[in-house]
């Protein structure tokens, strides 16, 4: 039977680009309906290239999948069945993914479970490798539609929170848990954990789709928000896990947000530099 793969994600992450990519399978209905791509102004880190999620929605299905059911943060469970029914009845013979930005994915999986509705949900984090795409990140979170850019230290304590507590709320209820380097890295790794047809031209979309959104890779030499926040994350990332308790975690992400005050060339001296403001020894191996 065909499936609904209902990607369920907080904002800023990039996964209307994973919600194009599931749609660019074979498995799936992949027929262009609208523009496939929006543009979201922006003061403090330029333009975002973002996708529009109904690119690929046929007209009779925009009354089913409108804007409430993508953005409602509490999906009311019982459109799951609307969802179902109306794109079984327009006989594409193809699945679809539909982004959504629902919260209550314990409730979803129970009531697709118990009503044996043909729904995958599928779940995103940002993850250990996400502080690649932090210049992608930025660019959504800080849109001029979005909210206001105001210091490093306010985005830093945002993306702790991220990492701490969202990835970890996201991944607790769902078929299938995503991190964004499974889609941005080799979007292969997301055919694979769903077990559909692969599209291997889709590695080149990803590098287009990075190198549209200004995409650069990671130098510490660069002294900018976006380098220094990379450096960050990636210490934190990298060490967290030898963080026995919460306050030790704390006491990690302040360190490394201070070792980046200063100028470094090399990442081995934010490395040291936090490891002494912490008396422990860090490791930038996983």
């Amino acid at each position: 039977m065909n499936q609904i793969y209902l990607v369920c994600t907080r904002s800023a992450i990039c996964a209307s680009a994973l919600t194009y990519i599931i749609n660019q399978s074979p498995t799936c209905y992949n027929v262009v309906h609208n523009n496939v791509y929006h543009t979201e102004k922006g003061t403090n880190f330029n333009d975002a290239l973002t996708i529009n999620d109904w690119w690929n929605i046929p007209d009779t299905y925009v009354e089913t999948y409108t804007p409430n059911i993508r953005n409602d943060e509490q999906m009311d469970v019982t459109s799951l069945h609307t969802l179902c029914k109306v794109w079984e009845s327009l006989g594409t013979g193809k699945s679809v993914a539909l982004f959504t930005h629902a919260k209550n994915t314990k409730e979803i999986m129970e009531y697709k479970e118990e009503h044996n509705l043909p729904i995958t949900v599928i779940t995103t984090t940002m993850g250990t490798n996400s502080y690649l795409y932090l210049d992608l990140f930025l660019k959504r979170e800080y849109s001029d539609e979005m909210n206001a850019f105001t210091s490093i230290d306010n985005t830093w304590k945002y993306l702790y929170n991220q990492y701490i507590n969202q990835d970890e709320m996201w991944a607790e209820h769902a078929d299938i848990v995503l991190q964004m380097h499974d889609w941005l890295g080799d979007p292969a790794d997301t055919f694979n954990a769903l077990k559909i047809f692969h599209n291997k031209n889709l590695k080149q979309w990803v590098k287009e789709y990075l190198q549209r959104n200004s995409y650069k890779e990671w130098n510490i030499k660069v002294n900018d928000v976006n380098n220094k926040l990379k450096a960050i994350s990636y210490i934190f990332q990298q060490n967290q896990h030898q963080m026995p308790t919460l306050q030790s975690k704390k006491l990690l992400a302040l360190a490394g947000l201070d070792a980046v005050r200063h100028h470094a060339s090399d990442i081995s001296v934010v490395l040291e530099r936090t490891s002494n403001t912490l008396r422990y020894p860090l490791t930038t191996s996983s």
